[in-house]
């Protein structure tokens, strides 16, 4: 849109003449600013947790909130075997159905027919035990971690 010249009759939009144009882009500048400070102030989130040597994960992490019937174990570096124990209940290896063993995968997931068929609403617990099966000069470690589920 062309400004008035001189001996033009048409009338300056209102906007113009208001500063109404000038307000609004600086005010979606403004919010822009604020969504990446926003942004860069809370990346990163919690810090990964110190896991012992042997152990690159646990599922859940720790304070999560998950469904009750949410996968409940770890990854290990391969060599390890894993004794798992959710709340106070040691599950059998036979139940560690879901992930790749052989990559050091070891979950459980509650259901029929298994040792725990649905995890207690709110806090559990669990527990793993982990024992070298190449490195037999490795010690066992031990590794506790806490949940919550709905």
């Amino acid at each position: 849109m062309s400004r008035a010249q001189p001996g033009d009759d048409r009338p300056t939009p209102w906007a113009l003449r208001k500063g109404v144009s000038t307000a609004v882009t600086l005010g979606a500048l403004v919010a822009a600013a604020a969504v990446v400070l926003a942004v860069w102030l809370t990346r990163g989130g919690e810090p990964a947790p110190d896991y012992p040597s042997g152990l690159q994960a646990v599922t859940p992490v720790p304070g999560a909130q998950v469904p009750h019937q949410s996968p409940i174990g770890a990854r290990l570096e391969p060599g390890w075997r894993l004794t798992l124990v959710i709340n106070g209940t040691t599950i059998p290896a036979a139940q560690l159905d879901a992930g790749t063993i052989q990559l050091g995968e070891h979950f459980f997931s509650p259901g029929d027919g298994k040792i725990i068929e649905k995890l207690r609403t709110g806090r559990s617990c669990a527990r793993l035990v982990a024992t070298p099966t190449i490195d037999v000069e490795a010690a066992d470690f031990t590794y506790e971690w806490c949940f919550t589920t709905f």
